[in-house]
């Protein structure tokens, strides 16, 4: 959400105009940059690796990781890894770093060099710093044959690190630089995959549930060429794609659709497996997956969970929908006769783990051990509202948000599903007006006189 806030224009073009699929259920697996790239790019969690941690005499130099980079060049590619604000690197904030040059081209001596002429970042001389490194990434594009196989990750942290509000500025250029090499033809053969390392840490709207829920499920989108979707398996991995998009996912299964790019599993039609902890986003991923099974920690997982809801506030909910539905019918109402609430059959509220919600940081150094001194709270919540009316028995069940901060409640009438049969109870609007069938009880159902009392009723009030 902070992505599409900060960056619409990037966001709508990449969706709209490159058919680019975001993954609305891409959630993070520890805390920091290093525990979302060190999935993404090795398939597995800095403690499942050889130590690297430089406050450490016996560490070793992050080159001993199995670097996804090294595959593709050994099938051939041009390799390159271009990461600005070099004195909080990835792999060399709190990591040993590189002994070697870890790809073709690398970004990191420019960076050291002109960050420490022009300390704040924002501009090398007359240009800006984003410029700077957008180039880079357009440059090891353009230069190269386009038939040349190329592997890049490119990653930028100056505009969105501390300030949330920051990266709003490189709106325009962002856009652009997709633009200019989508129009251009260099993304033609490529898979390019767009988005964060993880939502903002720092500010206060970390506190909050939103916030809270924003830092867990950072943006990630997925660009499939046109050369490829027109083949019958390109076809079939973006309808899987597309069908992945409202998955849960994480960093560890980016690895696993790498491994599919170098070399296409030949079943891409069976579910995989969720014993596996990293799933290809390019073969089925199962609905029901779990954090558990995704290799995600409790206090990371944002997948919410069922409870009992509170009786009154669900009867106050009830209330609510029933005032939509009489509201939705009201221009009818010499036909429909306005509904009550008989009872509510049942209730339950989607929470997130009590976990996620006390999460109030790390409490090591390498941010492995969490703390749960959060104080955040569920101002928000989505409700499951089951409930009979009077005249007529109808049954509904109804999700709808409800804000206990601001004593408002969202009703969505998408979300109203009438549960057992009407009948002909709505006979008398069904060919004036078919869709008001689900909310309409016709009065000759239920008395002559019930339309008179509801109507000197309403005056007597």
């Amino acid at each position: 959400m902070a992505f599409r806030r900060s960056l619409p224009k990037t966001v709508e073009y990449l969706e709209k105009k490159m058919g680019a699929i975001v993954l609305n259920g891409y959630n993070i697996v520890g805390d920091g940059t290093p525990q979302a790239y060190i999935p993404i790019l090795t398939g597995k969690i800095e403690t499942e690796l050889p130590l690297t941690r430089k406050r450490y005499k016996n560490a070793n130099f992050v080159d001993i990781y199995p670097f996804i980079w090294k595959n593709f060049s050994d099938n051939g590619y041009v390799t390159m890894y271009g990461e600005d604000c070099a004195n909080i690197g990835t792999f060399t904030y709190r990591l040993k770093g590189f002994k070697d040059q870890p790809t073709d081209h690398y970004a990191r001596t420019f960076f050291l060099l002109s960050e420490k002429h022009f300390p704040t970042y924002q501009c090398f001389g007359s240009e800006t710093q984003f410029t700077a490194w957008i180039r880079y990434c357009k440059e090891f594009m353009e230069k190269y044959p386009k038939e040349t196989p190329k592997f890049s990750v490119m990653h930028h942290s100056a505009l969105s690190h501390d300030d949330i509000s920051l990266v709003k500025v490189v709106d325009d250029d962002l856009k652009a630089h997709f633009e200019e090499l989508f129009e251009g033809g260099y993304l033609d053969n490529s898979v390019v995959f767009v988005g964060a390392d993880h939502g903002h840490r720092f500010s206060v709207l970390r506190e909050t549930q939103q916030g809270q829920m924003e830092e867990r499920l950072p943006f990630m989108s997925v660009f499939l060429p046109e050369s490829f979707k027109s083949k019958p398996e390109g076809q079939k991995v973006y309808q899987n794609l597309k069908a992945n998009a409202d998955r849960l996912t994480s960093p560890f299964d980016i690895h696993e659709t790498f491994l599919d790019i170098l070399s296409l599993s030949d079943d891409l039609d069976t579910v995989q497996s969720a014993a596996n902890r990293g799933l290809s986003l390019f073969r089925p991923i199962p609905e029901t997956r779990t954090c558990d099974q995704a290799g995600i920690e409790a206090h990371w997982c944002t997948c919410l969970q069922w409870q009992k809801a509170n009786a009154s506030v669900a009867t106050e909910l009830a209330t609510a929908v029933i005032q939509t539905i009489n509201s939705y019918t009201e221009d009818e109402r010499k036909l429909c006769a306005p509904l009550r609430l008989q009872t509510v059959v049942d209730s339950k509220e989607l929470v997130p783990d009590e976990k996620v919600m006390k999460y109030g940081g790390i409490k090591d150094k390498d941010g492995f051990v969490p703390k749960f001194s959060g104080n955040a709270t569920v101002t928000y919540a989505t409700y499951m509202i089951t409930f009979t009316t009077l005249p007529g028995n109808a049954k509904y069940e109804a999700t709808v948000q409800y804000d206990s901060k601001a004593q408002e409640v969202t009703v969505d009438m998408l979300t109203i599903s009438h549960v057992n049969k009407y009948g002909d109870a709505p006979h008398c609007i069904i060919d004036k007006n078919y869709f008001l069938a689900t909310y309409c009880v016709c009065y000759d159902k239920i008395g002559v006189n019930v339309y008179k009392q509801s109507i000197f009723l309403k005056r007597a009030t």
